[in-house]
């Protein structure tokens, strides 16, 4: 908290963020834990707004959102429980559908910001708010969408920047970009089906994707971020209560794409 345990105003956040690296007509991806922050003089908004007056006015800020109701699991599923989805279930509607919960309450708040926009991906689908926005989230893949084309690639091309407020090692969504470039011996290919709205119906789409889910070997994202962080590349810092890490996306994928090629190659 700051001084005289009084919630922190805008202008101390901003100033928190200047002082990390974060600087005007940057791109940066975002993960964030509000608790961490600390108290706020106007919530969870408050933290973004920081975020968009330290940008202004041609930078841009990023978060990964997904889709909360995603219907990936529908193999899993009885025929008969298959059925009733398929007849039932929302189509994925990118104006509406809710970020997954369980990363950040802040990619919500984005998601839902004024001129924000977002990209049609449903399981890899990102929110952009500011200069680049729509440079960013435009024409996402639905196949592989952590790669070629991907909102992740845009922004290692865009030199931006990764920013972890009070969020774990492991959160970097980015890592799974590096995932798809490297040459591993264990990528499985994994197939599911999503709702869509076509022409004015649900359409069920097929999707393939190397599976981002379940650990498919034995490295964790942390241990790559750590391992960077390690060699003093990157940033450490404070932002209100939390502690504040700052990597340069390009640098990061480049040493994390070599990383895993080194212990978990086809050779390997």
């Amino acid at each position: 908290m700051s001084a005289q345990n009084l919630p922190y105003a805008p202008a101390q956040l901003a100033a928190d963020l200047r002082a990390l690296g974060v600087a005007p007509g940057g791109v940066v991806m975002l993960h964030a834990s509000v608790k961490a922050v600390g108290p706020v003089l106007g919530g969870p908004n408050t933290i973004l707004q920081s975020l968009f007056d330290v940008l202004a006015p041609a930078g841009t800020l990023l978060m990964y959102a997904g889709w909360q109701d995603l219907p990936d699991f529908l193999a899993e599923l009885t025929p008969e429980a298959q059925a009733h989805y398929s007849a039932h279930h929302p189509p994925f509607d990118p104006a509406t559908a809710r970020a997954v919960r369980d990363n950040s309450v802040l990619a919500e708040f984005l998601r839902t910001w004024p001129g924000t926009r977002r990209s049609e991906n449903p399981e890899a689908s990102m929110v952009a708010h500011g200069a680049q926005a729509e440079a960013l989230t435009r024409d996402h893949p639905l196949d592989y969408g952590y790669g070629v084309g991907s909102p992740l690639a845009r922004l290692v091309a865009a030199r931006g920047q990764v920013l972890l407020l009070g969020s774990p090692l492991d959160s970097v969504t980015l890592l799974h970009h590096a995932e798809y470039l490297a040459r591993l011996r264990h990528k499985n290919v994994i197939h599911y089906t999503c709702p869509f709205l076509r022409d004015g119906r649900t359409v069920w789409l097929s999707i393939e994707d190397f599976d981002t889910g379940d650990p498919h070997d034995t490295y964790t994202f942390e241990e790559i971020v750590a391992a960077y962080l390690a060699l003093g590349r990157g940033r450490r810092g404070r932002v209100g209560d939390a502690d504040a890490v700052l990597l340069d996306a390009a640098d990061l994928t480049t040493f994390a794409v070599a990383w895993l090629e080194t212990r978990f190659g086809p050779d390997q």
